[in-house]
């Protein structure tokens, strides 16, 4: 779990942002691009990302607005604008705080810092696979289909990071060779629906393409 995440496709700007948050004593990395973020959260997460709004390709509220479980991190928009109207849809996106360039590095890593310990109390999500539940950070339970609990003890295991098909398969006790995927795409659009209607919130579950599937947020396993 990195401190915070930077989407900035100006390298010098980027570059230096990144080591004036890393001399504030933050986990930094800096990438360039919505592709390159979505590919690093495939493996990788953060409580805070900085994100600049005008990037080559998909902008970043786009982004935002595509990637509705990234409100779980505290989020720091970045752009050359700042009319109103931009403004209230960053805040709909879920923003935290909204700097309108040329950023003050001082103020942006002092937000950075008051999110991050903010977030570092927040409770992590709770696998419990003797009761077969599954409890959300505010509190609330859904109970776990067998094969459901089986596909989260398979993401359990390795919080953050995509789990390959193939292993998910033998979690669930079937035979990769003969087993129809579409059966695991089912029961994963299935757990995550309930989680949405029963939890009231969005599913930390990601598709990672041609991979598998990861669990992108904290999580406490209770075997």
């Amino acid at each position: 779990m990195q401190d915070v995440l930077i989407l900035e496709d100006e390298k010098d700007l980027r570059d230096t942002m990144v080591e004036f948050m890393q001399s504030m004593g933050h986990d930094a990395i800096g990438v360039g691009s919505v592709e390159e973020a979505d590919a690093w959260l495939t493996h990788q997460d953060a409580r805070v990302l900085v994100v600049d709004l005008t990037l080559p390709g998909e902008g970043g509220l786009s982004w935002l607005r595509r990637r509705p479980e990234l409100k779980e991190r505290g989020i720091i928009m970045v752009t050359a604008a700042g009319s109103d109207n931009e403004r209230i849809a960053g805040r709909l996106a879920g923003a935290d705080s909204y700097f309108v360039k040329p950023v003050n590095l001082v103020e942006l890593g002092m937000s950075v810092k008051n999110l991050t310990e903010r977030l570092a109390y927040v409770k992590a999500w709770q696998l419990d696979s003797l009761t077969w539940t599954l409890t959300a950070p505010h509190g609330d339970s859904i109970k776990l289909t067998a094969s459901e609990r089986r596909f989260m003890e398979a993401l359990a295991m390795t919080p953050g990071i995509a789990v390959n098909r193939h292993d998910i398969i033998l979690r669930l006790g079937e035979d990769p060779k003969v087993y129809d995927q579409r059966r695991l795409e089912i029961l994963v659009r299935r757990l995550r629906s309930k989680i949405t209607d029963s939890l009231n919130c969005d599913p930390p579950i990601s598709t990672a393409r041609s991979v598998g599937y990861a669990f992108t947020s904290d999580l406490e396993w209770v075997e």
